[in-house]
C-alpha cells in the first residue's frame, strides 16, 4: 500500500504541473492576443450574441466600403453640376441681344464664346470616376456624349444638328422666302382684292391668325380656322391718310406665339411702316400688297427663321427616355408636309442610358443600409442639362450672315441700301435667336434651374448617405465595444494572474522535484 501511495502521490503532482503548465499557456497566449478565446466555443454562454454581433459589424463594414464609393461619386456630381450651373449663366449671358458683331469667319462674336462653352459642357457631361460616366444613367463604358463635330456635322450617313436645322429652316421658309404663304398678284377683275393664303395642310410656316383694320372702305375676309385658311382686303374706296391695317400670324411648332405687323396709309410712304395710297384702288391695293410682301418676308427671315431652328435644336437634343429625333420629310425641303423619324439618320448626341423613366435618379442604386437605398442617377439629356446643350449647340449653328444676291444692274448706292437691308434683317433674326434660346436657359423662377433641380435631388441624396454613413460609425462603434467586452481580457488582472501561476508552477517544480527524488529507503 506504501508503494501505490508514492506511485499516486507523483501521478497527481504530475497532474498538476501539466494543469499549471497549460494555465500559464493559456494565459500568455490571451495577454498576447487581448481575446479570451482564438474560437467561440471559448466564449461560453456568450459565444451567439458574440457572432451575432460580429455579422452585424461586417455588414456595416460591406455597406461604409459602399458609401466610400457613393460618396465619391456624389461629390463629383456636386462639383460638375456647379460648373454646368455656372455655364447656364454664362450662356445667358452670351446669347446678348445687343451684341451683334460679325468677325471674319461669319459668326458672332458671341458665338465664339459660346462654342467655347460647348466644349466644356461636354467635357464636364463626359466625365468619368472610377469606371463609371457620372452623366450616362447606368452606361460605364464610353462617353455619353458625342463630340462637337460630331453633333454639329454629322457621322458617317447620319445627319448633325447644321443639317437638321436647315432642313426645318427651308420647310417653314418655303421656296420664295414667304413663310409657306401665297400672295397672288393682283389681275382684273380682282385687282383691287388683295389674298394671302396658307400653301397647304401642315404645321410648317405661318399661319394666318387675324386682321385688324379701322380703313375706310376695305372689306376685310378673316381668316376662319380652315386647314389650309385664307383672309382678303378687298378695297371699295380709297382709305384715309394714317388709318391703318394690322395682321397677325402664329409661329410653328403648335402655332400659339403670335406676330405681327402693321401698316399705315400714306400719301407719300415716305414714313416707317407705311403703304401710299394710289392714284385708284387698284394702285393702292398694289402698294399695300407690295408691302405686306415685303414685312412678310421681314417676319419669315427673322421670327419665323429663329422658331424653326429653335424646332429643330428641339427635335435633336430632346430625347430624354428614349424620345426619337424627327426630321422633315424630304427633299424637297421648301414643299414638306410631315415630319419622320430620324433615330436611324440623325447623329445620337446623347448615347448613355436613354430608357423610358421619369426618374433618371433611379438608374444607379447603391444600398447603404438592410432597408435602405440610394438613387443618384444622372443622364445628360435631362431637361436643364440638354437645354444647356441645345441652346449653346443651336447657337453656335446658327448662321446670322446671309449674301445679298446682286444682278449687276445695281449702281453702287442701291448696293449700299440692299446691305444696309439685309443687315438690318440679319440682326432682327439674331434678335429674335436671342431672346428665344434666353428664354430656354432663363427658367420662370428666376432664382432655380433644371440643373438645380437635379442639384438637390443629388444633395438630398448626399445628405442620406451622410446620415446614414454616421449612424454606421455608432453602431459599429457599439457593436464593437460590446464584443471586446465579450471577447476581450483585463491585461492588468491576467497580469497577476500569469505572475501568480509563474510562481505557484516554480514552487510546484520544487516540490516535486523533491518527491520525484525519493527512494525506498528514505521512505522507510
Amino acid at each position: 500500500m506504501a508503494i501505490e501511495s508514492i506511485g499516486t502521490s507523483r501521478s497527481y503532482l504530475t497532474k498538476q504541473l501539466v494543469s499549471l503548465k497549460g494555465n500559464l499557456t493559456e494565459k500568455t497566449s490571451q495577454l498576447a492576443s487581448g481575446k479570451v478565446s482564438q474560437t467561440y466555443g471559448g466564449l461560453g454562454d456568450n459565444r451567439l450574441l458574440d457572432l451575432e454581433l460580429n455579422q452585424k459589424v461586417n455588414r456595416i463594414s460591406s455597406y461604409q466600403e459602399t458609401i466610400t464609393q457613393v460618396n465619391l461619386h456624389i461629390k463629383s456630381l456636386n462639383v460638375t453640376l456647379e460648373r454646368l450651373e455656372d455655364l447656364r449663366l454664362d450662356t445667358k449671358s452670351a446669347l446678348d441681344l445687343n451684341d451683334y458683331e460679325l468677325q471674319n469667319d461669319g459668326q458672332t462674336r458671341t458665338q465664339a464664346t459660346a462654342e467655347v462653352l460647348l466644349h466644356e459642357a461636354i467635357s464636364l457631361l463626359n466625365t468619368e470616376v472610377a469606371g463609371y460616366y457620372l452623366y450616362g444613367g447606368t452606361d460605364a463604358y464610353e462617353n455619353p456624349v458625342a463630340d462637337v463635330d460630331s453633333i454639329m456635322e454629322g457621322s458617317g450617313d447620319r445627319a448633325g444638328l447644321k443639317q437638321v436645322m436647315n432642313e426645318y429652316i427651308a420647310a417653314n421658309l418655303g421656296s420664295d422666302k414667304l413663310g409657306r404663304l401665297e400672295v397672288p398678284a393682283l389681275v382684273a377683275p380682282t385687282a383691287s382684292t388683295i389674298t394671302i393664303t396658307e400653301d397647304g395642310a401642315h404645321d410648317f410656316g405661318l399661319k394666318l391668325s387675324s386682321v385688324t383694320s379701322d380703313l375706310a372702305n376695305a372689306s376685310i375676309t378673316q381668316p376662319t380656322g380652315a386647314i389650309p385658311d385664307s383672309l382678303s382686303i378687298e378695297f371699295t374706296g380709297q382709305p384715309d391718310a394714317g388709318q391703318k391695317i394690322s395682321i397677325e400670324f402664329t409661329l410653328p411648332p403648335g402655332h400659339t406665339k403670335p406676330v405681327s405687323f402693321e401698316l399705315a396709309a400714306d400719301t407719300t410712304g415716305e414714313g416707317v411702316d407705311t403703304f401710299v395710297i394710289g392714284a385708284d384702288t387698284d394702285e393702292t391695293a398694289a402698294n399695300l400688297r407690295a408691302k405686306i410682301l415685303e414685312k412678310i418676308e421681314e417676319q419669315a427671315n427673322t421670327s419665323l427663321k429663329a422658331a424653326a431652328s429653335e424646332w429643330a435644336g428641339d427635335q435633336f437634343f430632346d430625347t430624354f427616355g428614349g424620345a426619337t429625333p424627327m426630321r422633315v420629310d424630304g427633299p424637297p425641303f421648301e414643299s414638306a408636309t410631315a415630319l419622320i423619324s430620324g433615330a436611324s439618320t440623325t447623329v445620337e448626341w446623347y448615347v448613355g442610358e436613354n430608357t423610358s423613366t421619369t426618374d433618371a435618379r433611379r438608374d444607379k442604386n447603391a444600398r447603404v443600409d438592410d432597408n435602405l437605398n440610394v438613387s443618384y442617377g444622372a443622364r445628360a439629356n435631362e431637361k436643364g442639362l440638354s437645354d444647356v446643350m441645345k441652346s449653346l449647340a443651336t447657337f453656335v449653328a446658327a448662321d446670322f450672315s446671309t449674301d445679298v444676291a446682286f444682278t449687276g444692274s445695281e449702281t453702287p448706292e442701291e448696293k449700299k441700301e440692299m446691305l444696309a437691308a439685309q443687315e438690318r434683317i440679319d440682326k432682327l433674326h439674331y434678335g429674335e435667336f436671342v431672346q428665344r434660346f434666353r428664354s430656354v436657359v432663363q427658367p420662370d423662377v428666376a432664382d432655380q434651374s433644371g440643373i438645380v433641380d437635379i442639384s438637390t435631388e443629388i444633395s438630398i441624396a448626399f445628405r442620406t448617405v451622410q446620415d446614414t454613413d454616421s449612424r454606421h460609425t455608432q453602431m459599429k462603434s457599439t457593436y464593437s465595444a460590446t464584443i471586446d467586452e465579450i471577447e476581450g481580457v483585463d491585461k492588468e488582472l491576467l497580469a497577476v494572474e500569469i505572475l501568480q501561476l509563474q510562481t505557484n508552477l516554480e514552487a510546484s517544480y520544487r516540490a516535486s522535484s523533491i518527491v520525484f527524488n525519493l527512494n525506498l529507503a528514505d521512505y522507510i
